[in-house]
C-alpha cells in the first residue's frame, strides 16, 4: 500500500490495513487481535505504521469498530458488521 504524505490519509490507510488484519485473521465480534499478531502485518503492509498507529486506533474507536484491549484491539459488533458487508 502506498504511503501518502497527508497525515489524515496515512491514518485512514493504516486504519484500513488494521481492519483488513481482522478480516485476514477471521476474527468475530468480541475477539481481540493481539498486538503480537498485528505488528507483523503492519510492518509488512505499512512499514511506517508507528508514525500514526495511535491515531489510527483512535479513529477506529471513534467509528465504534474497535475497543482497546490490554493486549490488542477488540472488534466490536459494528466493526464486524463493517467487515462482513464488504
Amino acid at each position: 500500500m502506498t504511503e501518502l504524505h497527508s497525515e489524515s490519509e496515512n491514518i485512514e490507510n493504516l486504519s484500513q490495513v488494521m481492519m483488513d488484519a481482522f478480516r485476514t485473521k477471521d476474527l468475530k465480534e468480541g475477539e481481540v487481535l493481539r498486538y503480537q499478531e498485528l505488528y507483523p502485518i503492519l510492518q509488512e503492509k505499512y512499514p511506517k505504521y508507528k508514525d500514526v498507529q495511535k491515531e489510527a486506533e483512535q479513529h477506529l474507536a471513534k467509528l465504534s469498530y474497535v475497543n482497546p484491549a490490554p493486549d490488542g484491539l477488540m472488534l466490536t459488533q459494528i466493526g464486524y458488521r463493517s467487515l462482513t458487508e464488504k
